[in-house]
């Protein structure tokens, strides 16, 4: 089989996001060209899933297993806020290194 590629098929147009009578007209002016399918948007979690899963049914594999990619998914959420945090109190550290006053162990306080 040949590789997968993305093909812009359709335009698509968010009816809620048009006037009334803007959706009435483009329904009445184009029948043949209204198709009832599915509409995952960019920023949905499932925009990624649902590309691999017709990925793999173009090339005749099976279909993944979404639990295991939601999972990653939750995962990688999970370091990227771990390495978040830790830059965040290197910084902090940082600081309080630089700072005007500077204590080393063995320090006596006045």
């Amino acid at each position: 089989m040949s590789e997968f590629k993305r093909e812009d098929r359709y335009i698509v147009l968010k009816l809620k996001r048009l006037p009334k009578d803007e959706a009435e007209y483009l329904r009445d002016c184009h029948p043949k060209a209204m198709v009832e399918c599915v509409v995952v948007e960019h920023d949905w979690p499932e925009y990624h899933l649902v590309w691999a899963m017709l990925e793999h049914r173009m090339a005749g594999k099976p279909v993944p297993n979404f639990n295991d990619w939601r999972r990653a998914d939750e995962l990688q959420q999970l370091l990227t806020a771990a390495d978040q945090q830790i830059d965040d109190l290197r910084a902090e550290l940082k600081a309080v290194r630089s700072g005007p006053c500077r204590m080393i162990v063995g320090d006596e306080l006045p």
